[in-house]
C-alpha cells in the first residue's frame, strides 16, 4: 500500500465518523509531499522524526504533527498494513500556557455598548453584531453553530434552538430564556426586511445584503470592536481575547452562579457539558479556567463545608 492512498483511506474513515480533521489532513498531506508517495513500509522513524522536528526550537506544532502521524500509523498497524509504527514514542511534551480569556461583566458591557457605534458602511449591521454577541454569551454556542442557524431552527414560542450536525455529527436542543428570546425576536423583525432566499430555511443571521455571514468576517468585526473598547491582555501577549472565548466565559459564569446559589456543582457539570454539546465532562474542562472570582466562590464553599459546627451548650 502506498502512502497517498493510505492517507486518503484514513481521511475518508475519519470524516465518515464525523471528525472535522482539517489540520490533520494538512499535516498528513505535508508529510506525503516531504517523503514522497512511497510504500508505507518504507517510511522510517528518521523520516517521521525529521518531519515533526522541523527547524528551530520545539513548538506545540511539533507535538501536533507527532500526534497526527502517531494516529495515522496506528490505524495502518491496526488494519494489518504495517507490522509496527515508525513513529517514535514517547512523543514530545511541549508545555502550553494558553488559557481562554474570561470576559468580565464590565468588558461585556463595553463590547455591547460599542456595537452601536460600529461602522455603518460595514458588511455587518450593528444590531446583527450585538445580537450575535448576546446569543454567544447567553448560550455558549460555538460561533459556527450560531452562524449556521436557520429561521426554522429558532423556536421563539417554546424558546428552543435546534443545533444540527455540529462536531462529530451531533445535534442537540438548546433551551433559552425569555430575555434572549425577546432579543432574537426583535432581531428577526428587522431581519425579515432582508431577502429570505429559502423561506423558513433561510439563514437567521445575515449581512446587510441578506447573505450568510462568513466566520472570518464576524471574527474581524469583533477584533475591531475589542480593540476599540480596550479589551486586551498584556501587549506582550500575542494571544489576545477571541470571539470564541465567549463560550468559555459562559461556562465559567454559569459555574460562579451555581456556587452562589449553593447548588451541587459536581452533579450539575454533566448538564453543562450536554448544553455545550460535549460528549462528556472532560470536554468541558477546557473552558473551566480558574478566575479569581470562581476561585473565591469555591473557597467560600469549602470554608462553609470545613468550618466546625459549634458545640451545643451543656444543660
Amino acid at each position: 500500500m502506498r502512502l497517498l492512498s493510505a492517507i486518503e483511506a484514513y481521511i475518508t474513515l475519519k470524516r465518515a465518523l464525523g471528525a472535522v480533521f482539517s489540520v490533520d489532513v494538512a499535516i498528513l498531506h505535508s508529510f506525503a509531499r516531504r517523503v514522497g508517495d512511497i510504500p508505507v513500509e518504507a517510511v522510517s522513524p528518521e523520516m517521521c522524526q525529521t518531519f515533526c522536528r522541523g527547524k528551530g526550537p520545539a513548538t506545540r506544532f511539533w507535538e501536533r504533527k507527532h500526534g497526527s502521524l502517531r494516529s495515522f500509523f496506528g490505524y495502518l498497524v491496526g488494519r494489518g498494513h504495517l507490522a509496527a509504527t515508525p513513529v517514535a514514542e514517547p512523543g514530545p511534551r511541549i508545555r502550553s500556557n494558553f488559557r481562554p480569556h474570561i470576559y468580565s461583566p464590565d468588558e461585556l458591557r463595553r463590547l455591547l455598548d460599542a456595537t452601536a457605534g460600529a461602522d455603518p458602511r460595514g458588511h455587518l449591521q450593528s444590531w446583527t453584531v450585538r445580537t450575535l454577541l448576546l446569543l454567544l454569551y447567553a448560550t455558549g454556542l460555538r460561533v459556527g453553530e450560531a452562524l449556521r442557524l436557520r429561521r426554522c431552527d429558532v423556536d421563539l414560542r417554546d424558546r428552543v434552538l435546534s443545533i444540527w450536525n455540529t462536531k462529530f455529527f451531533k445535534s442537540r436542543l438548546v433551551p433559552i430564556g425569555k430575555q434572549l428570546s425577546a432579543v432574537l425576536e426583535r432581531y428577526w423583525n428587522e431581519r425579515e426586511r432582508l431577502p429570505l432566499s429559502d423561506g423558513d430555511r433561510s439563514t437567521f443571521f445575515v449581512t446587510r445584503t441578506g447573505k450568510a455571514i462568513p466566520l472570518a468576517r464576524l471574527e474581524s468585526a469583533f477584533d475591531r470592536l475589542r480593540k476599540l473598547v480596550g479589551v486586551r491582555r498584556s501587549q506582550m501577549d500575542r494571544r489576545q481575547p477571541r470571539l470564541h472565548d465567549l463560550r468559555a466565559t459562559f461556562a465559567v459564569h454559569r459555574l460562579i452562579a451555581w456556587y452562589r446559589e449553593g447548588a451541587d456543582v459536581q452533579n450539575r457539570l454533566p448538564f453543562l457539558s450536554t448544553y455545550l454539546g460535549h460528549i462528556n465532562v472532560s470536554g468541558t474542562q477546557t473552558y473551566l479556567t480558574m478566575t479569581a472570582e470562581l476561585l473565591g466562590e469555591a473557597s467560600l464553599r469549602f470554608q462553609r463545608y470545613a468550618s466546625p459546627v459549634e458545640e451545643l451548650p451543656h444543660e
